[in-house]
């Protein structure tokens, strides 16, 4: 059985389709509890992914948002499996 990672799975107003992120596991820990408030105040926040970088979220543009344990980040951003072709 393939091992599953943490997410977050935004749904941007105006956007059809989800933007996925692949969160570290300590990030996702934090941010189940922290999600409804920076819903609810329209946040700004950064968070660490599971490829060791940053993805900074402005939560006033998400309709909605939730974590969710996945077995694939092929086309997470933040994914180890996922080259971006960023990094130097």
């Amino acid at each position: 059985m393939s091992e599953t990672r943490p997410g977050l799975v935004l749904h941007l107003a105006g956007v059809p389709q989800p933007l996925h992120i692949a969160l570290d596991a300590g990030e996702a820990e934090n941010l189940t509890t922290q999600l409804p408030d920076l819903m609810k105040m329209g946040r700004t926040r950064t968070l660490g992914t599971a490829d060791g970088g940053h993805f900074t979220v402005n939560f006033t543009h998400v309709a909605t948002a939730h974590i969710e344990q996945t077995r694939s980040d092929a086309n997470a951003y933040g994914a180890p499996s996922r080259a971006t072709g960023f990094r130097g």
